[in-house]
């Protein structure tokens, strides 16, 4: 939490980002997955039979952004998750409520298992997809559905073959991607901090420190999936490195931190410059030497050797199975999330089954898209940005195939071209993601559904179909709530619980111990999940994620202090007063939400029997800082 004292502020002009570039080399993996599984099944069995297996290939929507261990194992349980949901849509088909039920359930556990497992990707949208667009096709009998899904089972495993084997990229490069962006974000704090005077932070400043928190935050998510893969392995000697640096650059964060809240302190000149630097050799393959802690490091000076060994900060590393008994968890929003997408699906479904529509498995499928997918969105923007796409797209389409039915080498040609272009644009590009999309959609239905109504009729209906499925998940959103507010104060209990019991055994041991801080590390990313979910599930802002932000950096800034704090004497008495200073403010973090009535007086009853820290002035301010977060008042929404 920045605070700085009141004063005028020298409002600059904001530094322009970086266009995000187009990912040629997913475009021609997924290009050429696509191209092998559509069109050697089309040359032996027909387009008919083709189109299932394209289908498959849906699979490569996910895990790009995972380092190659931990895709190659979580992408491959999707992929059979994508057969299950197909065979069960093709079982669904022609049936209204199997159909309801199915699609739901589906749905719902396709959101579980992808956002509890922060695989990336567009969330369960795309196993909905593969499920409702096997349901609607002609029933078909327990064989040819047994047929068709080994055909999905093949478009997948090229897709998987390609996506998590075939890349020709380092090992560590999603790491070091992330640690990358995290030393340019932080960079561009440091500059705006540097250049902006004593006084009120503006929105340029307040901007960069947020993105530079949430981009190291990220690095560290992606350092940690390093260890998941098909068996445990030992760190390497890159993931040391880059976690010998993130300790450093928590380090350099905090300390530019310290300097605006002591009025605006110079930042030296050349910490912007050299932190590029570093971020550019990191990209490049090459991490730098792990920098000093930044309050020791002299303008210019040389790097010393890191003193931080893994694993602290991170948890040690369970299996798969952990991440899914996480749900069990009060602190996790995926229940809520997941709960709300399978209901609107299920609403969408059946009442589309009553009115004039081509099938009603395309509405369910508009009805999670507003839902989930695109990062750093709600609902009604979702739905917006889904909709322009697609009637887009749908243009392009029916306007080419309206008087001219494709034939098969067209079909799989422009589908195939279309799909690589679809991969080829960034994650927070939704609309041209939209746009090259829905041709491929609506040529596979075309391709799979011989005799069907054609290629000019489904595009109509798709827009229909969508529009109303759309507006029926921006409806749910509205008229559903989001997460419970128990989850949320859960969430924030769980993280400040875990940094007092890491706070209590550095002082108890003087040493660090790499379970409990691995427990306050895992406590405080889980903080940081609930974070991101809240604004993506209102359609209206409602201030909740405003009100977590102070709470989130002041235990951040608890958690920082005590990893980077060197081997000292044990101090009992010490860790008696910080544990029950602690232990206060988790209880009445418990009450009710950062800055709520329920949560300041939960905190002025406990204050009292509660003696201040004495023996280290800065572990004082750091707890001062964490009862100051959770006790001042709700910002307005």
């Amino acid at each position: 939490m920045i605070r700085l004292p009141d004063g005028p502020y020298r409002r600059r002009a904001r530094r322009p980002r970086r266009t995000p570039r187009l990912d040629g080399g997913r475009a021609v993996r997924a290009l050429l997955a696509f191209a092998l599984a559509f069109g050697s099944v089309t040359a032996v069995a027909g387009a008919e039979y083709g189109a299932f297996a394209a289908m498959g290939c849906y699979l490569d929507a996910y895990g790009t952004r995972d380092p190659r261990p931990r895709r190659a194992l979580l992408t491959a349980l999707l992929g059979g998750g994508f057969v299950l949901a197909f065979f069960a849509g093709s079982l669904a088909a022609g049936h209204t409520w199997a159909m309801v039920g199915v699609l739901s359930l589906v749905t719902a556990a396709a959101t579980l298992f992808v956002d509890t497992l922060r695989l990336s990707g567009p969330g369960g949208y795309f196993v909905l997809l593969v499920a409702a667009l096997a349901a609607f096709l002609p029933p078909a009998g327990l064989t040819e559905a047994a047929l068709r899904s080994g055909l999905v089972a093949l478009g997948a495993a090229c897709a998987w073959l390609f996506g998590s084997v075939g890349g020709r990229s380092p090992r560590n490069r999603p790491e070091q991607q992330a640690a990358a962006a995290a030393l340019e974000e932080v960079a561009a704090f440091a500059r705006v901090a540097g250049e902006a005077g004593p006084g009120r932070p503006g929105s340029t400043l307040v901007d960069a420190h947020r993105r530079a928190c949430a981009s190291l935050h990220r690095a560290w998510t992606a350092l940690d999936d390093t260890r998941a893969g098909w068996r445990p392995h030992p760190p390497d000697a890159r993931q040391l490195a880059l976690h010998a640096l993130l300790i450093r650059l928590e380090g350099v964060l905090v300390t530019v931190e310290q300097r605006l809240g002591e009025g605006g302190a110079a930042v030296p000149g050349r910490w912007p410059q050299r932190l590029s630097e570093a971020a550019g050799r990191v990209r490049a393959g090459c991490p730098p030497d792990a920098w000093a802690p930044p309050a020791a490091l002299p303008d210019g000076g040389a790097p010393s050797e890191p003193a931080v060994r893994w694993p602290a900060p991170l948890p040690p590393r369970g299996s798969p199975g952990t991440g899914l008994r996480r749900l069990c968890a009060l602190s996790s929003p995926y229940p809520a999330v997941a709960l709300r997408v399978g209901l609107a699906v299920a609403v969408g479904t059946t009442i589309a089954a009553f009115v004039p529509v081509l099938h009603p498995a395309w509405v369910a499928v508009g009805a999670a898209a507003a839902l989930q997918g695109g990062p750093g969105r709600r609902p009604g923007q979702r739905a917006e940005t889904r909709l322009a796409g697609t009637v887009v797209g749908v243009g392009i389409t029916a306007a080419a195939f309206h008087s001219y039915e494709p034939g098969v080498g067209v079909t799989v040609g422009l589908a195939t071209a279309a799909h690589g272009l679809s991969r080829a644009v960034p994650p927070s590009s939704l609309f041209a993601r939209m746009l090259f999309s829905t041709p491929v959609a609506l040529l596979i239905v075309d391709a799979a559904s011989p005799g069907g109504p054609g290629l000019g009729t489904l595009a109509a209906y798709r827009l229909l179909d969508l529009g109303l499925g759309l507006a029926l998940g921006v409806a749910t959103a509205l008229l559903v709530p989001g997460i419970p507010r128990r989850r949320v104060t859960a969430a924030v209990h769980g993280a400040v619980t875990a940094t007092g019991s890491a706070l209590r055994e550095r002082l108890r041991t003087g040493k660090a111990d790499p379970r409990s801080e691995g427990t306050a590390w895992q406590a405080v990313a889980d903080l940081w999940t609930m974070y991101d979910a809240v604004p993506a599930e209102e359609i209206r802002s409602t201030g909740t994620a405003d009100r977590l932000w102070p709470a989130l950096q002041a235990v951040r800034r608890l958690l920082v202090r005590i990893l980077l704090t060197p081997p000292a004497p044990p101090a009992p008495d010490e860790a008696r007063r910080a544990a029950a200073h602690a232990a206060v403010l988790a209880r009445a973090a418990r009450a009710g939400l950062p800055g709520s009535p329920a949560l300041r007086q939960a905190l002025s009853a406990g204050r009292p029997s509660v003696p201040e820290p004495a023996a280290d002035p800065e572990l004082g301010a750091r707890l001062a800082d964490l009862r100051r977060a959770l006790a001042q008042p709700a910002p307005p929404a």
